[in-house]
């Protein structure tokens, strides 16, 4: 039944899926917001899934002409909403990749090595973002920030991996430290 939803949702442009793939999303973070809420970081003296901010993968401008929308944010959004946070694009796909379902592991890894970019504007809105939050963290001289990175489908993890460096590498350059925790919605 998830494989049809999912097929629905993100092949045949039926977005009324996305509240309902949201909400069991949303449920996958509550659980793991529970697992994770007796484990303090001995560094940020608060726990390992304190999300701060919420973004997704993106797709690239030939993917969303075709589908209409990006369903990763759709995704994303819905947990964002559900939970009082902030969903904030941090990312671009300057090239469109292909369709990754018909690729092996070592073409994913590849294709994804330099697929993606931080969104123009990404150090602002971060900035801007821990001036404003209480729930911020100070190491070292260091701001900090906890990221859910949320994607529809795990196949290799080449794509989250792929963005997951991408976001640490500018944030560090700017003097911001990333905690990135990546939800999806399925494993295939």
């Amino acid at each position: 039944m998830m494989r049809e939803w999912i097929g629905q949702f993100k092949y045949r442009g039926n977005e009324k899926y996305g509240s309902l793939l949201g909400e069991i999303m949303n449920r996958a973070y509550q659980a793991m917001r529970y697992e994770f809420a007796s484990l303090k970081h001995s560094r940020f003296k608060r726990s390992l899934w304190s999300v701060d901010v919420v973004t997704c993968v993106p797709v690239s401008e030939k993917r969303l002409t075709e589908r209409g929308f990006n369903q990763a944010r759709i995704l994303a959004e819905e947990i964002a909403r559900r939970n009082n946070l902030p969903f904030l694009s941090l990312l671009a796909r300057p090239q469109d990749t292909g369709k990754q379902s018909f690729k092996s592991k070592k073409e994913r890894m590849n294709t994804m090595n330099n697929a993606f970019s931080v969104h123009p504007n990404m150090t602002n809105l971060l900035k801007s973002f821990i001036l404003k939050a209480e729930s911020q963290c100070v190491t070292k001289d260091k701001l900090s920030v906890t990221v859910l990175l949320v994607d529809d489908i795990y196949t290799t993890g080449s794509t989250l991996q792929a963005c997951a460096r991408v976001l640490r590498e500018k944030a560090l350059e700017q003097g911001i430290h990333l905690t990135i925790f990546c939800l999806t919605l399925a494993r295939s």
